[in-house]
């Protein structure tokens, strides 16, 4: 498997494009607020990571991916929770998880803790939705950070309101977390692409199931935006 980092306007519009059918796929329908540009800024900014199975029938075929970004290079989404007392480049965000594989998610996430090891991560914030729809259990190395957000950038398509839990990997738990992973998966890294074995019993294959046009899409390939909330 590849986690590779996608760097041209092309291929973030892509990722952005596979984003919002993942998300449309489960039944969510998410947007941001009108006055949001959080995720466009996300994209344009952050460092995009898509999944690909480069021995599989479609080589170049996004399966999965998220967003990373370190409190050095923007602010973390939300001022909650305070983690000032790390050095803001050793601070990771992650959002944006989606797959179109079923499987998919849980590799990018594996994926995701090998290349925290590899940029000296010392702790990674994910803000998991918990309403309309609870993911936090997916998140089972992670410790909750305070309460849940009402979150001012996102908003579900009937109007009602979207929450995130902060939680946050860091300590003891980071450092096993990416040790095991990195132990069982990792293969090599120049910068730009991480080679790894998939460490799970799933061969990841796209969803044709998945629509792929999906109310907004076409706004979003001419502006590039991310429509769909983080997780």
């Amino acid at each position: 498997m590849q986690l590779r980092l996608q760097t041209t306007p092309t291929e973030r519009r892509e990722f952005a494009e596979c984003l919002a059918r993942a998300r449309a796929s489960k039944g969510l329908g998410f947007s941001e607020t009108p006055l949001s540009v959080l995720g466009e800024i996300h994209l344009t900014y952050g460092q995009v990571w898509a999944l690909f199975d480069e021995e599989g029938m479609e080589p170049d075929q996004m399966l999965g991916g998220f967003i990373i970004h370190n409190l050095a290079m923007f602010p973390q989404s939300y001022p909650r929770p305070d983690l000032s007392y790390l050095a803001p480049e050793s601070v990771v965000e992650c959002g944006e998880l989606w797959a179109l594989a079923p499987g998919a998610a849980r590799i990018a996430r594996h994926a995701g803790f090998i290349l925290g090891g590899l940029i000296n991560a010392r702790a990674i914030l994910a803000y998991v939705m918990i309403k309309p729809r609870d993911t936090s259990f997916l998140y089972k190395n992670f410790s909750r950070v305070g309460d849940p957000i009402n979150s001012q950038y996102t908003r579900a398509l009937d109007g009602s309101e979207v929450w995130a839990q902060p939680m946050v990997l860091e300590g003891l738990a980071l450092e096993m977390t990416v040790q095991v992973a990195t132990a069982v998966s990792y293969e090599s890294f120049d910068g730009r692409c991480l080679q790894f074995r998939n460490p799970f019993p799933i061969v990841p294959r796209i969803n044709r199931r998945i629509p792929r046009q999906i109310p907004g899409l076409e706004g979003l390939r001419a502006s590039g935006r991310v429509l769909q909330v983080r997780r």
